[in-house]
C-alpha cells in the first residue's frame, strides 16, 4: 500500500506540473525578454549558429600578441583572498627578478625597469566588476614570454580559478569563444561586455616595446 501511495503522489504532482506549464502565461513579457549587447553574442566557435551581424561574421585577426590572465578567487573568503594575494605577489617577486615580463597590480618601475604606466594597471577588485563575477585581477603577458608565465601559473596558482585570453579588438569574442581556463570555470557577465571599448583596446603598455609594440 505504501509502494501505491507513493506512485500515485507522484503520478499527481508530474499531472500538477504539466497543467501549470500548460497554462503559463506566455504574453508575460519577461518570458519573452531577449538579452541584448555582450549578453546576446554567439561565438563564432558555436557550431549551431554563426554570429547574428554580417560584418564580422568571419575573424581576420593576425596571431595574438598581447594576453590577460584573470584571477578569480571568493573575495568573502579569507583563505580564497590570502590565496590570490599570494599568488599576486608571487608574479611580482618573479618579474623583479627577471624570470618574465607580466604586468599587474604592484608592479611598478622598481620592480620592472622602463615601465611607467603604473596608474593604468586595474587595482584588485574585491568583488564583481564587469564581466568577471567574483574577487580578481588582471595580469597583462606578451607573447614573448608567455611560456614562462603560463609555466608559472599552472604551478602556482593553488586553488585559484584562471582565466586566459588574448586581446584583440573583438572584445566579446576574446571573453567568450576564445577563453582558456585553469580550475574550474566561472560563469562570465558577458552583458557588461562592449564589442567595442576601452578594454578592446590594443598595444598595451606600449613602452616596453613588447607585443603588439615589439619592432618590427
Amino acid at each position: 500500500i505504501a509502494s501505491m501511495m507513493k506512485h500515485l503522489f507522484f503520478f499527481a504532482f508530474a499531472l500538477c506540473f504539466a497543467q501549470a506549464l500548460s497554462t503559463a502565461d506566455v504574453t508575460d513579457p519577461d518570458a519573452n525578454y531577449l538579452p541584448t549587447g555582450g549578453a546576446a553574442y554567439i561565438s563564432s566557435h558555436s557550431s549551431l549558429e554563426k554570429l547574428p551581424f554580417g560584418s564580422n561574421d568571419e575573424f581576420s585577426d593576425s596571431p595574438a600578441l598581447e594576453f590577460h590572465y584573470h584571477v578569480y578567487f571568493f573575495q568573502n573568503n579569507e583563505q580564497s583572498t590570502a590565496d590570490a594575494q599570494r599568488l599576486r605577489q608571487g608574479i611580482v617577486d618573479a618579474v623583479k627578478r627577471g624570470e618574465f615580463v607580466a604586468v599587474c597590480h604592484g608592479v611598478d618601475e622598481s620592480v620592472l625597469p622602463g615601465f611607467n604606466s603604473t596608474s593604468d594597471v586595474p587595482p584588485v577588485n574585491m568583488g564583481p566588476m564587469g564581466p568577471h563575477p567574483a574577487g580578481s585581477f588582471e595580469v597583462w603577458v606578451p607573447v614573448e614570454h608567455l611560456g614562462l608565465a603560463t609555466s608559472f601559473m599552472m604551478l602556482n596558482r593553488g586553488e585559484n580559478t584562471l582565466l586566459f585570453h588574448p586581446k584583440s579588438y573583438h572584445c566579446v569574442e576574446d571573453h567568450t569563444g576564445r577563453v582558456m581556463w585553469m580550475g574550474v570555470p566561472f560563469n562570465l557577465d558577458r552583458s557588461a561586455l562592449n564589442f567595442e571599448g576601452p578594454e578592446c583596446n590594443v598595444p598595451q603598455y606600449t613602452e616596453l616595446g613588447l607585443g603588439y609594440s615589439a619592432p618590427e
